[in-house]
């Protein structure tokens, strides 16, 4: 896609601060930005060899090619790896056939992530303490570490992620973090 002179995909990748990737799906890398190269080199639990992604165990390469596999034109988001270290792939197909390409997102789970979230308050009527604490699970926290960062008791904690799961209509950390997606602001 040439215009004017310049291959635009290819100035957007440069330019972009995120590990982005557009993949077939036998993981076949069609386009890389420097970023995800980067990422990928550093964290090594995704490798390029021949052209293509691999993994450096089984469960992270059932991982990858299941979000792969089942990426669709809405995008949608899965973990490759564990422990010592895991990467959070979005994933979005780029047409609506099974053989269509995937654009990948790469994110590095070790690194701390700025999230910010519209106002749950008026979207959901929570209260100012659920919606502290519901920023701090979709950051990753457990209830007791939210509760010794805000010096609250676990109890209370809990009471909130209650109410609010009840109040956003939701059962599950994976269902909260699905439905306020489109609220969140990761960077």
């Amino acid at each position: 896609m040439q215009r004017g002179g310049g291959d635009w995909p290819a100035l957007w990748f440069a330019q972009d601060a995120a590990a982005r990737l557009v993949v077939a799906r036998d993981l076949t890398v069609l386009a890389a930005n420097r970023h995800a190269v980067e990422l990928i080199e550093a964290t090594g639990l995704i490798n390029l060899r021949d052209g293509a992604l691999a993994t450096r165990d089984r469960r992270s390469w059932g991982d990858l090619t299941t979000i792969v596999g089942e990426a669709r034109a809405k995008p949608h988001f899965g973990v490759v790896g564990s422990g010592g270290g895991a990467l959070l792939v979005d994933a979005l197909a780029l047409g609506d056939t099974p053989e269509s390409p995937v654009a990948l997102l790469l994110r590095d789970l070790r690194v701390s992530v700025e999230i910010e979230c519209a106002d749950l308050e008026s979207m959901f009527g929570v209260t100012p303490g659920e919606h502290q604490v519901i920023v701090q699970l979709v950051k990753g926290y457990s209830s007791g570490e939210i509760a010794q960062e805000f010096g609250k008791s676990i109890l209370t904690v809990r009471t909130h992620v209650k109410r609010a799961y009840g109040k956003i209509g939701v059962k599950t950390r994976g269902q909260l973090f699905a439905k306020l997606l489109p609220y969140l602001s990761i960077r």
